[in-house]
């Protein structure tokens, strides 16, 4: 055979197309590892506890907290979302309870109290609650996260944006928030901030108190408290600051965007995902809720009202201490005009 035909004969043994081979015994043992595992998907899920996600309106930042629940529950996760009105939202807890879930996590307010109303022997963890405290949520099994802390953040940020302020104004009603404004006063002491308690025990001796303040105060924080609480007289706190030239600091960012100088909230992912790992605790850990107490928010950014601040202030040098003090934090900032 010449050299030609030999190099043929090779080619075509060699393009011969060849039979499938046969899996070995690993392979079969992984197919069939797999097929198992997908045929039990839906038993592991129907093993898991029911967690009814329940927010109180259609709103971007608790779409954000149920991404950061669902990232890290371990449940199988329900979303359901009330309508305006008590008599819709009162409709759609009368429906839940006719077949329970494990858990209810409620976002915001409206979700929060019916779920407190509706149920007496299901958890419920509560998140995005301004004021949390004006409605008793708390019980045997209720807990939640508040969205403000011990003021140490708040007041560090005051202290590094203002450095002129000494004296800061805590309107307050001391039936409610006298222990917490003993603790706060012990930080603010050690950043050399004095706190200053603006008691008010009803809405109506408002102007008296702000009246006494004047000249009495170089900054105003506000912290959450039954009385204080009061949509008029938050509204009412914060025109006085402003008419004042007051740096003001707020509880949430919808304050800041109506003229505070400043708030620190927590991000509403990282608020969904510490929510899982308490909701994990009562599931899985077996932990009795009512004996959890409200814990402090995780993962908190910084909002600033950058108007305001011009108006408080040369805006450069603002903007410097602004900076330091948010890398010195590890904080992510937010500025609204």
């Amino acid at each position: 055979m010449s050299r030609v035909d030999s190099a043929r004969a090779d080619r075509s043994t060699s393009e011969a197309p060849h039979p499938h081979p046969r899996p070995g015994v690993a392979g079969r043992g992984r197919l069939l590892a797999l097929l198992g595992l997908l045929l039990a998907l839906p038993a592991l899920a129907a093993g898991r506890p029911r967690v009814a996600v329940i927010k109180s309106a259609d709103l971007a930042p608790y779409a954000q907290v149920v991404a950061g629940f669902a990232a890290e529950a371990k449940a199988t996760v329900e979303e359901l979302t009330l309508e305006e009105g008590s008599e819709g939202a009162a409709k759609a807890f009368k429906k839940l309870a006719q077949d329970p879930p494990a858990l209810v996590l409620a976002i915001g307010p409206a979700a929060a109290v019916g779920a407190r109303r509706q149920f007496s022997d299901v958890p419920v963890v509560f998140v995005m609650v301004p004021y949390y405290q004006k409605y008793e949520l708390e019980g045997p099994n209720t807990t939640g996260i508040a969205l403000t802390s011990d003021l140490s953040l708040e007041l560090g940020a005051l202290k590094a944006l203002t450095p002129t302020v000494k004296r800061v104004g805590v309107l307050e009603d001391p039936r409610y928030s006298a222990k917490f404004l003993e603790e706060a006063a012990k930080v603010a002491q050690a950043k050399g901030l004095t706190l200053v308690p603006l008691e008010l025990d009803t809405p109506t001796r408002l102007e008296k108190v702000l009246g006494e303040a004047k000249g009495k105060v170089d900054a105003l924080i506000f912290i959450s408290d039954k009385t204080v609480g009061n949509a008029a007289v938050v509204e009412r706190l914060m025109q006085w600051a402003y008419d004042e030239k007051l740096p003001s600091v707020g509880l949430a960012p919808a304050q800041v965007k109506r003229g505070a100088l400043l708030a620190l909230s927590p991000a509403p992912l990282s608020l969904g995902q510490q929510a899982a790992r308490i909701a994990n605790r009562v599931l899985q850990e077996k932990v009795d809720p009512g004996a959890l107490a409200v814990a402090s928010p995780e993962g908190v950014e910084l909002h600033v009202n950058l108007t305001t601040a011009k108006r408080l202030g040369p805006a450069e040098r603002f903007a410097l201490e602004l900076v330091t003090f948010a890398a010195r934090q590890g904080l992510a900032v937010k500025v609204v005009e």
